[in-house]
């Protein structure tokens, strides 16, 4: 008998037949865009929450922006897989098998609803996840904007005038904390637009929490949905 104190994890593998899935068309291709994104996502989690334990002293100058990466990464992962929500709910099929889960399963669909489209969150959404997929994830702000704006304002201020450039012996030990520090910028200010007049730690947590809490309800959703798809 395992002592109480600890959790025992245990797994159970279902075979997917390819010739089942094609003969089911495009909802086979949706469900395998939410088996991605869902993958994705708890890579980054992980990834994460290693990033986030004491590191050594060669990767602590690295750690702040690895942190800010992977959340990035996964707000805009979160923010393409709501668009494969929104893709179940307009598939007749798919929606049936969402009304055939159970009631947690449901309960998790229904909380994404109001992040897709014409939904009571979908502008909060837009606003501080849109934003990070489209101008600092997967793609490098293209016009520059908000670059030129973090720089003229970090110039203007003497405590943020500063940063490092630095180069190693070995490629994972050159760190351009400069950028690191314009994205926090881009994203703290412009984005998310916390007012130095507040606490930025305390402000940046809410934001976590509710990143936390979109994902807690897509994996909750995902998971039991494919496993019900793949019985099928």
């Amino acid at each position: 008998k395992q002592p109480s104190c600890l959790q025992v994890t245990r797994t159970i593998t279902r075979t997917v037949n390819f010739e089942r899935l094609e003969s089911r068309g495009q909802s086979a291709a949706t469900v395998i865009k939410l088996m991605m994104a869902c993958n994705d996502l708890q890579i980054a989690n992980e990834a994460l929450s290693e990033w986030k334990t004491e590191q050594a002293r060669s990767r602590k100058g690295r750690q702040t922006g690895a942190c800010m990466y992977f959340i990035r990464i996964q707000f805009s992962h979160l923010f393409e897989g709501l668009k494969v929500v929104q893709d179940i709910k307009n598939d007749p099929a798919l929606f049936e098998l969402v009304n055939q889960c159970d009631m947690q399963t449901r309960k998790s669909f229904s909380e994404l609803e109001r992040f897709l489209p014409g939904g009571a969150n979908r502008a909060d959404l837009e606003r501080n996840m849109g934003r990070i997929r489209s101008n600092l994830a997967f793609h490098y702000e293209e016009s520059g904007k908000l670059i030129s704006r973090a720089i003229a304002d970090r110039a203007a201020r003497p405590e943020a005038r500063f940063s490092s450039v630095t180069r190693g012996s070995t490629s994972y030990l050159w760190h351009f904390r400069a950028a690191d520090d314009i994205v926090d910028s881009i994203v703290v200010r412009q984005i998310w637009k916390i007012p130095r007049t507040a606490d930025l730690r305390v402000e940046a947590d809410k934001m976590a929490d509710y990143l936390h809490e979109i994902f807690l309800y897509f994996v909750d959703f995902s998971g039991e949905f494919i496993w019900k798809f793949c019985e099928n």
